[in-house]
C-alpha cells in the first residue's frame, strides 16, 4: 500500500483547537490571580501564554521535518538526558521556589526541566528499547538504560515533584513493557516504585494530609480536602451549559491555581459540561491519533516514539481531570495544551511535531 506522505490533519485539528479553547479557558482562570496576587496586569499570563504557544509552534515545525533516524540514535537521546539532567541540577543550585527546585533560571526565561527530562527518556528508551530487546534485557545496555531512567526519576522526585517523577517512570516502564519486556522483570521495579511513592507520601506531611483528606474528604473539608472541595462546587455549580465566559467565581482565591492545576475545573464551571467534554473529547482525538500512528509503523524504535508520547499526553491529562473530579489526591499536574505553563507548553506542541512527523510514514 502506497505511503500517506501527508501529515494527520486530524490531529492537527484537533491540536489546534485544544490550543484555541485552552488559551480562552486559561486566559479567564489567570486574570484575578496575575493581577491580585502578582500585582500584575490582568492579560499577564495570557501573553506569556500567547509567546509559548508562538515559540512551540516553531519547535513543533521543526520537529515536523526533523530525520527521524538521526534523532533515534541512541547518541543523541543520551545527549538530551544528560542536557535536561544538567538543567535539573542548575535548577537545584539555584534558591527555591516556592520550596521547591523545580525551575532552573537560564537569565532571559525559566524552564521546568522535568518536563525536558520527560520528553529526552522517551527519546532515548525508543532508540535504545528495540537494540535490548534483540541483546537481551539482562545486558550491559539495558542496564545502564534503567539506571538512567532511575536517576531522571529521582533528580524529579527530589525537587520534590512527585507527580511529574511519577509520569516520567509510568511512561517509561509503558515504553519497556511494549517493548516486550518480560513481565517478570518489571515486577520488582514497580514494587520498588511503589514502596518509593508511599515513603515519599509518608514522609512528607503535606502529601499524607492531602492523601487523607482524600480518602476522608467528610473530616478535612475545610482543610488538606478544600482544593478537591472547591474544584467540585466550581464543576458543580457550571451545570450543563455553565456561568458564561468569565462569570466563574472560583477563580477568585477559592482555588488556589486556577490557571494551572485546576483550569478543568474552572472551564466546567464558565463553559459547563459542554465545555469539559469538549476539552476532554479534544484530549481523547489526540491520544487516539497518536495511538493509531504508533500500532500502524513499521519500525519498532518509531512505534515506540509515538507511543510513549501519546501516554505522556493521555496520562497528564488522566490525572488533571481525576485529580479536579476529586478521583485523585491533589497533584500539580498540568493539562496538556491547556494549562498555564511555558516549558510544558513547548514541549507539549514539539511531541505533537513528532507525532506528525511519524503520521507520514503510516500507510493509508
Amino acid at each position: 500500500m502506497p505511503l500517506k506522505h501527508r501529515y494527520d490533519r486530524i490531529l492537527i485539528g484537533a491540536v489546534g483547537i485544544q490550543v484555541a479553547v485552552g488559551l480562552a479557558a486559561m486566559g479567564s482562570a489567570s486574570w484575578v490571580i496575575a493581577s491580585q496576587r502578582y500585582h500584575r496586569a490582568p492579560a499577564y499570563f495570557i501573553q506569556w501564554q500567547l509567546m509559548a504557544v508562538a515559540a512551540g509552534l516553531l519547535f513543533m515545525v521543526a520537529a515536523m521535518h526533523l530525520r527521524l533516524r538521526l534523532l533515534l540514535r541512541p547518541a543523541t537521546g543520551w545527549a538530551a538526558l544528560g542536557g535536561a539532567a544538567a538543567l535539573q541540577l542548575v535548577a537545584y543550585l539555584q534558591p527555591p521556589v516556592a520550596h521547591a527546585h523545580r525551575w532552573a533560571n537560564l537569565g532571559i526565561v525559566s524552564v521546568q526541566p522535568s518536563v525536558l527530562l520527560r520528553l529526552a527518556l522517551i527519546v532515548l528508551a525508543a532508540a535504545c528499547l528495540p537494540r535490548i530487546a534483540d541483546e537481551g534485557w539482562l545486558g550491559r545496555r539495558a542496564l545502564l538504560l534503567a539506571s538512567s531512567a532511575v536517576a531522571a526519576t529521582g533528580l524529579v522526585l527530589g525537587a520534590p515533584d512527585l507527580g511529574s517523577a511519577f509520569v516520567i517512570a509510568t511512561v517509561f516502564a509503558a515504553m519497556t513493557f511494549v517493548a516486550g519486556a518480560p513481565v517478570r522483570l518489571l515486577a520488582v521495579p514497580t514494587v520498588v516504585g511503589l514502596l518509593v511513592i508511599v515513603m515519599a507520601i509518608a514522609l512528607s506531611p503535606y502529601r499524607r494530609a492531602r492523601v487523607t483528606a482524600f480518602l476522608h474528604p467528610e473530616a478535612a473539608w475545610d482543610g488538606a480536602a478544600w482544593q478537591t472541595r472547591q474544584s467540585l462546587i466550581a464543576l458543580g455549580s457550571g451545570g450543563v451549559v455553565g456561568r458564561g465566559y468569565g462569570a466563574g467565581l472560583q477563580k477568585l482565591f477559592f482555588l488556589p491555581e486556577p490557571h494551572t492545576d485546576f483550569v478543568f475545573a474552572i472551564a466546567g464551571e464558565e463553559l459547563g459540561l459542554r465545555g469539559g467534554a469538549v476539552l476532554i473529547g479534544l484530549a481523547a482525538v489526540i491520544v487516539w491519533r497518536g495511538f493509531r500512528i504508533a500500532v500502524a509503523l513499521p519500525q519498532p524504535s518509531r512505534a515506540l516514539l509515538a507511543y510513549g508520547l501519546t501516554v505522556a499526553f493521555a496520562l497528564q491529562a488522566l490525572i488533571h481531570v481525576g485529580v479536579c473530579l476529586g478521583l485523585l489526591p491533589p497533584k500539580g499536574i498540568p493539562f496538556p495544551l491547556v494549562s498555564y505553563g511555558k516549558t510544558e507548553m513547548v514541549i507539549s506542541l514539539t511531541a505533537i511535531g513528532l507525532l506528525l512527523n511519524l503520521s507520514k510514514e503510516v500507510r493509508a
